[in-house]
This record gives structure tokens, C-alpha cells and sequence, in this order.
């Protein structure tokens, strides 16, 4: 447990939750300049993780380190260097911008300058121009933009954050995006809860929970967790997914038809890779237009790890 440790420190973490195991010893890593996207079914122990890393939540077991300070012994030290963005603004009725932002910055420990220096650069990351706007008026994603900003008045080295982009349009959506993608850049580490599975390509690696144990983890690369998987992927050809889908199951492929445009197929890449079907139906004539996963292969990983698991 030396202090010379760099970023989070997960070590056999244990959390209960009404007599339940809810975190169960969990071992981890994340170093400076991570941005982690934490997924699993609901009830997997995603929030319960990012409260026991915010000290908000007592662990049971083993012990959570953040830059070589213990959530069990230091934690007032682990909470100066740690921002925690829950779920929603709740409980603030007719509250200003620029009060709840003040609020956070006093019980941060920011006072005089620094602290009107925190709140100013707080209403500016959520674009508020008018300090004095009720939050419980603001749109959903500027509503989400002022609590990272909350999260990040005092300077954290680590940012939690607990489905950031529930709620939000596409566009409200690739702010925070964009957010994220500038910390890490930065060198903070950013632990982030993704309830819906789809994890934008601001995050460098994915950790998949089942019943509070770590399941899965490593790059946010979809080759990282391949084994041997039929990935299901959506192809879009004008007026030519007939013919794709009987080249397809020609070579033994599962193919679906969705429209005269589109269709779906099953692909385990180790078995066959993709690029090769696709080849194929270029050399058929098939003009094809886009390719995606479908649902995003975050989501398909989680459906096979959740299968592979069977019942809880």
C-alpha cells in the first residue's frame, strides 16, 4: 500500500448492499490518463463500484487505493482526488446555476478566487451564460455538463461517473463525448457506468460486470474479446441484400433479411473473417454501403458473457 502508487487501485473490494454481495473482491487496475466504461446488467454492481470508489458507499472487504491513499484509512485524501457525477440532478428545486455549483465548491475546501475562478470555469463547460438560470430548468444535456463540472471543481485526478449519457440526444451525447475524451487526454483516469452497453469510442478499455464480479476486462477493442464469438453484424447494400443474403448462405453464413437494403448476418471472425464475406459479395456485383455491428458489440459481448455465465 505504498504512496507512490499512480492511479486506482482496486484490490479483492468487497461491497455489500442490505446483507448482499454487491461488489465481490474485485481486483483492478486503471492507471493515469484511462478512461474506463464499466458495463453490465442491471443489478451487476456498476453504480455500487463507482460509490465504493467515491467513499460513499463502506467496504466490507479488501481495500480501494487512489494514488496510493486508502478509501478504508485516508478517505478525506482519496475524496480530494476524486469527482463522483451521480445519476441526475435531484433534490436542488429552484437552485441557481451558479449556487449549486458555489455549494459543491465550499464543501471542496475552495474559497475566495479559486472558488469564483471553479464556478466560473463550471458555467462555461455547461454553457450557462446566465449564472443566475434554475438548474431544474436547464435541458437534459446541460444538465448533465454542469454536474461533470461539478465533479470536476476541485481538480480531481479521477472522475466517476454513473450513466453519463442517459437521457441525452445524439448531440448532447457527443459533448460528453467530447468531455471525456479531453480528460483522459488530459491524464485523468475516467471510470464511467454505461447502463445501455454502448460505448462510444471515447473510452480506451471496457470492464463487464456480473453479479459484482469482474467478468471480463481489457482494451475497448472488440479483437480483445473475440473467442470464438458470432458477432452479429447489419449490412447495408441498395436494392442488393437479397443477393447478398444468398451469397451469404451460400458460404454457410446465417443471413437475415431486414428490407431490399438491408440484411443481418452471424459471423464468428476466428472461423471466418468478415472482410473475406465481404469480398465475396464484391466479387457477386453487391454494392455495399456501410457495415456496423448491430447492436453495438459492447452490448453482444455482454449478451454472450451473461449466456456463458448462465442464471445468477
Amino acid at each position: 500500500m505504498s504512496h507512490s502508487e499512480h492511479g486506482v487501485v482496486i484490490d479483492e473490494a468487497t461491497v455489500m448492499r442490505g446483507g448482499r454481495t454487491v461488489v465481490d473482491a474485485m481486483k483492478l487496475v486503471v492507471p493515469p490518463g484511462q478512461s474506463l466504461a464499466v458495463i453490465g446488467s442491471s443489478g451487476s454492481g456498476k453504480s455500487s463500484l463507482l460509490a465504493g470508489l467515491a467513499t460513499a458507499l463502506p467496504l466490507h472487504a479488501g481495500d480501494i487505493r487512489i494514488d496510493g491513499h486508502s478509501v478504508r484509512s485516508d478517505a478525506a485524501a482519496v475524496r480530494r482526488r476524486v469527482g463522483f457525477v451521480p445519476t441526475g440532478i435531484t433534490a436542488w428545486p429552484q437552485a441557481r446555476a451558479d449556487e449549486f455549483l458555489e455549494f459543491f465548491a465550499l464543501e471542496a475546501g475552495l474559497r475566495g478566487k479559486p472558488l469564483r475562478m471553479a464556478v466560473g470555469r463550471g458555467l462555461s463547460m455547461a454553457g450557462i451564460d446566465e449564472p443566475g438560470t434554475p438548474i431544474d430548468r436547464l435541458p437534459t444535456g446541460q444538465a448533465q455538463r454542469l454536474l461533470v463540472a461539478r465533479g470536476l471543481l476541485h481538480d480531481p485526478q479521477v472522475l466517476l461517473l454513473d450513466a453519463p449519457f442517459t437521457g441525452l440526444d445524439p448531440r448532447e451525447r457527443r459533448d460528453i463525448e467530447h468531455l471525456i475524451n479531453d480528460m483522459h487526454l488530459g491524464g485523468l483516469i475516467v471510470i464511467a457506468a454505461i447502463d445501455d452497453a454502448a460505448v462510444p469510442v471515447c473510452f480506451t478499455h471496457l470492464a463487464v460486470l456480473a453479479a459484482g464480479r469482474l467478468v471480463a476486462h481489457g482494451p475497448a477493442v472488440r479483437s480483445a474479446f473475440e473467442c470464438s464469438r458470432p458477432w452479429r453484424r447489419r449490412i447495408t447494400c441498395p436494392a442488393a441484400a437479397p443477393q447478398a443474403a444468398t451469397v451469404l448462405r451460400r458460404l454457410g453464413i446465417d443471413a437475415m433479411l431486414i428490407d431490399d437494403d438491408t440484411l443481418e448476418c452471424h459471423c464468428d471472425p476466428q472461423a471466418r473473417p468478415f472482410g473475406d464475406l465481404l469480398a465475396a459479395l464484391v466479387r457477386a456485383g453487391v454494392a455495399i454501403e456501410s457495415t456496423d455491428f448491430h447492436p453495438p458489440w459492447p452490448a453482444q459481448l455482454l449478451e454472450f458473457i451473461e449466456a456463458e455465465q448462465g442464471p445468477a
